[in-house]
């Protein structure tokens, strides 16, 4: 993919947090015991808070608290581990935290838990996988909102305004969208591929298609896809309920196989589930 913006160099992109650096290599050394990773992450503390939100989140739907960081990473394994320390830091990434960056990562955080929920409804995914995928799929409106907030500002009150999607406007405003630069940030930092590409073509129709060869792949960008749409026509993330944007909410449903009334109980499920996960989540 050529590089989309030819004022803004891949050298400025942010590099991997040190502490999240120092996990994955622990990660991929062999000789790593459980205990040398909680020590690690440990001596974060929001990172050891951060951990045991998620390990004790409604998502994983433990029946008993999480107490020690060696306890959440057993139950989340080292893959799901790896992704969960960058997305902590992805977050910080902002370089202020307002009612826009927050508005950013309720959306995010909204994704997230549908994609998780929806995946329950294909065999083929593996839950913490499309719940990691909908926490990071817009993680290049992180980069557009350090390099031009007043950019970001005009956008989301056209979003407002003219009732378009992110994703229509971005080129327009920015040159080029929050899908290709969270795929650059995504290789940058290491994401697995099958990440990289949900984040780069999750507004993708060509994931409609039958005949896409990945099915893994094709599932969880379908997954992310529709987990999106509902958030948006739901207004999580937005300013209001947003049911008059295009973006092809019944085409990922019946991609997904997922019939009406079915969706529908799913939809009820995601909403508590959701309030309950936002606040859990306050302070990640």
């Amino acid at each position: 993919m050529k590089w989309p913006n030819p004022h803004f160099k891949m050298t400025d992109l942010p590099p991997v947090p040190a502490m999240a650096a120092r996990i994955s290599e622990l990660i991929d050394d062999p000789t790593t015991t459980l205990d040398d990773l909680q020590e690690a992450i440990m001596l974060d503390q929001a990172l050891s808070g951060r951990t045991l939100k998620i390990a004790n989140s409604a998502f994983y739907n433990v029946r008993r608290t999480i107490s020690t960081i060696s306890e959440a990473i057993s139950m989340m394994g080292l893959n799901t581990l790896r992704i969960i320390t960058l997305a902590a830091f992805t977050r910080d990434a902002f370089k202020k935290f307002g009612t826009i960056e927050q508005s950013m990562w309720e959306h995010s955080l909204g994704v997230s838990v549908a994609a998780g929920i929806l995946a329950g409804e294909t065999p083929l995914l593996k839950k913490e996988e499309a719940f990691i995928a909908g926490l990071l799929h817009d993680v290049g409106k992180v980069i557009m909102d350090n390099t031009g907030p007043e950019k970001i500002v005009v956008l989301l009150q056209r979003v407002h305004e003219e009732r378009r999607t992110f994703a229509s406007l971005d080129l327009e405003i920015f040159g080029y969208t929050h899908s290709e630069m969270g795929f650059y940030l995504a290789e940058h930092w290491g994401f697995p591929p099958h990440l990289c590409t949900v984040i780069r073509d999750h507004h993708s129709t060509g994931f409609l298609a039958d005949s896409h060869p990945d099915l893994y792949q094709k599932a969880l960008c379908q997954t992310v896809a529709l987990s999106d749409a509902l958030c948006a026509r739901l207004g999580i993330g937005y300013r209001e309920a947003m049911p008059d944007l295009d973006l092809h909410e019944e085409q990922w449903r019946e991609a997904l196989r997922i019939d009406k009334s079915k969706y529908a109980d799913l939809i009820d499920i995601f909403k508590e589930t959701y309030l309950q996960e936002k606040i859990s989540f306050l302070d990640f």
